[in-house]
């Protein structure tokens, strides 16, 4: 019923709209850098993409990455209960192990993890002090290589330069949540930086279920040679770090009753490193070059003493804790070597080299044994993209293509093709066919006791079409999509010889709609609605991904009041096992602020307006009807 309501109250609201929405507005000229490599104004691109600015994100009160994803279009997140748990993000039906995710343009994972790729690390990376977050949808290995089967996500940092600029925020609420962070940013003589430091200490839903974590952001960029001309006068440096430090105590999973139980000393350190310095220019009016040096680290510690009985089952039998001891170490050293080369006004040409280096040391220790390795693979890429601007810009043609020479299963070969052609001056059709595919990560190969060398890669061929418009100088928009995607060579574990190995394919299909307005400067509305079906293997539906699913966002501002509303409408789905279903679920959220001076304001995130009792993922809590509350200091 609470559905229902709340997009009645959208459609309605959006009607009331339309007359006022004839008046003159701007077009926003939104440029999106991941979907072609390159800045390209959105309403030219051939991909469904979906942008969240660092306004959103504050907007929103949240700290952990996932929650700046819910509500968007094709978007399924699991999570094992508040902050610092586990968390997965699925786009348009795909596994956690689908999405490629970037970090300034640089694809960022944990080697040491199972699937090589981002992990848990969802609800570990603070969204604090992120310049924007660009989605695009659909395969992208022909971009960014591995992993890019059904998506990519680009956090993209905050940069240094510009006037003096400090901030600070603080807050407390309910689970005795603590949160902090701040900033400053300008310009000292020829070098721009940007600081900055955020921090969330959280008891959680259990009893021990504590997170601690510490993030640091830094940013230091100058033209050596600014006073130059020619080619040296282009020449920029630019140095990115964030590095992070968390502890969780996390729960003890019980299969046989099929949920998570209180565990006192279940403990996991991570931490976190990601170091990029980029040197760009431009040597000639035609050619910008740019040349990224990287090296990433994950740590995770694990340490969870046996504390004998946990608790009950409901048929009164004892859930026993397990031992587990154990460390992994995840090092990737990325180069990336890319050139533009601009064609006139009509296009731009892509070219450019990536290596990845990897190596992963793991020891872990149960009560079944112990087990350990330490190796390392790498990859060289060769990649081009060619985006074309025609028929007076009224057709734009996206075409990439990329070889990923591995060191273990050699080359493999993928590509893309979008079109997008305006049927009149607003109306966009849209189309894109492409491939994808993922390698084996080290723990697939190499592993001692589950590894299996002889795997190949998993393969996926996708496409989607589909319809936007922009109307009333971009006040309204609205666009359709349907997607389908095909994967071969799934890796799988197979339970009995405990090895992975190639097993069957894979299909996810669906339909993605979106309407934004902006009828009047302080009112914004968004609603979306996605369905998806597919299958995995042997099951006819998709793990965690529901048919059905809804988003809503309705921000205001009057005066010195600003309010946001979130609704999120998830429909049952199965559980990971495909034999427990997840009942459906509403969820409203409501944020807050109110100027009291020019360089303070009080801020609110009320989180599950109405206490509603539901799960993310089978078998663990949810958070219930969370307050949060404090303030944000600007000094200029």
């Amino acid at each position: 019923m609470g559905k229902r309501i709340l997009c009645c109250m959208m459609v309605f609201l959006l009607g009331m709209a339309f007359p006022v929405l004839a008046q003159n507005g701007k077009e926003t000229g939104e440029v999106v850098i991941t979907a072609t490599r390159v800045p390209e104004d959105i309403k030219h691109l051939p991909d469904a993409v979906t942008v969240i600015t660092s306004k959103d994100i504050d907007r929103r009160e949240v700290q952990g990455l996932y929650q700046a994803l819910e509500g968007y279009p094709s978007i399924s997140i699991k999570h094992n209960g508040w902050l610092g748990q586990w968390g997965y993000v699925r786009i348009r039906g795909g596994k956690n192990q689908d999405t490629a995710v970037l970090f300034d343009g640089v694809r960022i994972y944990d080697p040491s993890y199972p699937a090589d790729d981002f992990g848990d690390l969802w609800s570990w990376f603070d969204a604090e002090n992120l310049s924007r977050i660009e989605i695009v949808r659909g395969p992208q290995s022909a971009l960014y290589g591995s992993n890019a089967m059904s998506g990519v996500v680009n956090l993209i940092p905050r940069k240094g330069g510009g006037p003096l600029e400090v901030r600070m925020k603080g807050g407390y609420g309910r689970y005795e949540t603590w949160r902090g962070s701040g900033y400053i940013k300008g310009q000292e003589g020829p070098v721009g930086y940007f600081l900055g430091l955020s921090g969330v200490n959280t008891d959680g839903l259990y009893r021990d279920d504590e997170f601690r974590q510490t993030t640091v952001d830094l940013n230091l960029n100058t033209r050596p040679f600014s006073g130059r001309s020619g080619a040296l006068g282009t020449v920029k440096l630019d140095y990115t770090l964030r590095y992070s430090y968390g502890y969780l105590n996390y729960q003890q999973w019980d299969w046989t009753s099929f949920r998570a139980y209180n565990d006192p000393h279940a403990e996991r350190r991570e931490q976190i490193q990601l170091h990029h310095f980029t040197l760009t220019a431009q040597p000639l009016p035609f050619w910008k070059t740019r040349l990224t040096l990287g090296y990433h680290l994950t740590r995770r510690d694990y340490l969870d003493p046996d504390d004998g009985i946990l608790g009950y089952r409901p048929d009164g039998s004892a859930v026993t804790d397990s031992y587990f001891d154990g460390f992994y170490r995840g090092k990737v050293y990325p180069v990336v070597f890319q050139n533009d080369f601009q064609l006139r006004d009509w296009g731009t040409f892509t070219a450019g080299i990536e290596y990845y280096e990897e190596k992963a040391d793991l020891y872990s220790a149960t009560a079944w044994g112990t087990k350990d390795y330490d190796d390392e693979v790498h990859t060289t890429s060769y990649f081009a993209n060619l985006f074309l601007l025609l028929l007076e810009e009224r057709l734009a043609v996206n075409l990439g293509a990329r070889i990923d020479d591995h060191e273990e299963f050699g080359t493999h070969f993928t590509y893309k093709i979008g079109a997008a052609y305006f049927l009149t001056d607003t109306l966009k059709l849209r189309g894109n066919l492409a491939t994808g595919f993922r390698a084996p990560s080290i723990f697939n190969l190499y592993d001692p006791r589950y590894g299996n060398p002889d795997l190949d890669p998993e393969r996926s061929t996708g496409g989607d079409i589909g319809l936007e418009q922009e109307l009333f100088g971009g006040k309204l928009r609205w666009s359709l999509s349907w997607f389908n995607t095909h994967y071969k060579e799934r890796i799988s574990f197979n339970y009995a010889t405990w090895h992975y190995y190639n097993s069957g394919g894979g299909v996810a299909t669906g339909l993605e709609s979106e309407i934004e307005a902006r009828p009047f400067p302080w009112l914004s509305l968004a609603l979306n609605y996605t369905y998806t079906e597919g299958q995995e293997d042997k099951y006819e539906n998709l793990a965690l991904v529901p048919h059905h699913q809804l988003g809503a966002r309705l921000g205001c501002k009057w005066r010195k009041l600003a309010l946001n509303l979130y609704y999120k409408y998830v429909g049952r789905r199965p559980a990971y096992d495909h034999k427990h279903i997840i009942a459906d679920y509403s969820r409203v959220d409501l944020t807050g602020s109110y100027t009291l001076t020019d360089y303070a304001e009080v801020f609110f995130r009320a989180e599950n307006l109405f206490d509603t009792d539901y799960e993310w993922a089978a078998g663990y809590r949810a958070p219930g009807f969370n307050l949060f509350a404090g303030i944000k200091i600007k000094g200029f």
